[in-house]
């Protein structure tokens, strides 16, 4: 009878998470990730194909526990698309000032470290960050519908504004992570639609 596994499937993904998150995919060695799991070298690739199979898996799991599962549904079921908007953001805030994980988001880390260049990754990074651009979107037409927005603000042109900042605060989340900067860098992509962060 084989034995059975230590750790399922998801506690080893958190494990290799986190030192991807930390160290990056291209920084990353197999014996990082043997460490962290406790699994061998022939046990990784048995269970995930290779490195590059495991880090998808870990990046699947991320951008479906941190968006498609939570967040992005709850907001969007707001009545209030301006209110969806501006919590989006708040969240953004709240964690692009956390020191509890790892600086900056994992999606938009792969990009910069270069841990996108398999092409099913780059997909996979391409559609979970284009669901956050499809949210905002979506959220402002709802606004623009009930006449919520000022005169003038066409929601095409209003999304690239806060999806760029969206990838700015994450950027600077990693680079820079200055609570100041990033209320000021939010303030300027809510204003030219009117609106701002709810009061702390």
């Amino acid at each position: 009878m084989p034995r059975p596994r230590a750790l399922n499937d998801d506690d080893l993904l958190d494990r290799a998470r986190d030192i991807f998150w930390r160290q990056g995919y291209a920084a990353t060695s197999l014996r990082d990730l043997t460490a962290a799991t406790g699994l061998s070298t022939a046990a990784l690739y048995n269970r995930f194909g290779d490195k590059a199979g495991l880090f998808h898996e870990v990046l699947r799991r991320y951008a479906d526990t941190g968006l498609s599962a939570e967040r992005l549904p709850r907001l969007a079921a707001m009545p209030d698309p301006c209110a969806a908007i501006t919590g989006f953001f708040a969240e953004l805030l709240a964690l692009s000032e956390t020191t509890d994980t790892p600086s900056g988001c994992l999606l938009i880390n792969t990009v910069l470290d270069g841990g996108a260049e398999a092409p099913e990754t780059r997909l996979l990074v391409r559609e979970r960050l284009g669901e956050v651009e499809a949210f905002l979107r979506a959220r402002l037409e709802q606004a623009k519908s009930a006449g919520l927005l000022p005169e003038g603000v066409e929601p095409p042109i209003a999304v690239e504004g806060l999806f760029g900042a969206v990838l700015a605060l994450r950027v600077l989340a990693r680079l820079d992570p200055d609570p100041v900067r990033f209320r000021r860098l939010i303030a300027s992509a809510l204003a030219p639609i009117g609106l701002s962060l709810p009061a702390d």
